[in-house]
């Protein structure tokens, strides 16, 4: 318990996540879960760090309105790019199923 400005904050452990549970293997449902969670959180992340870098070299570097609005876009375009391919990587990465062949 940790006293600010007069109020009481109790400090709570942090939830840990499933996969960093020492419990065991992990089901392949749960990893496709948290593999989702995961994406979802890092192309967000992504497109708003573009989208703001995006911003902020269209209020340098541009007059018009249409040239900041392409610049922004094409900012928030190359972050939703590489967030897509990072999942892409995650979801190739994950085990697959012993016995099971994938064709193309």
């Amino acid at each position: 318990v940790v006293l600010h400005d007069f109020h009481v904050v109790e400090r709570t452990p942090k939830p840990r996540r499933r996969s960093d549970a020492a419990s065991g293997p992990m089901p392949s449902e749960l990893k496709v879960a948290d593999t989702w969670d995961k994406c979802i959180e890092n192309t967000l992340r992504k497109v708003s760090y573009g989208t703001l870098a995006g911003a902020v070299v269209s209020l340098v570097l541009f007059r018009g309105t249409t040239s900041r609005c392409s610049v922004l876009f094409f900012g928030s375009g190359i972050g939703a790019g590489i967030g897509y391919t990072e999942c892409r990587n995650e979801f190739e990465s994950l085990e697959k199923p012993a016995g099971q062949t994938i064709s193309q």
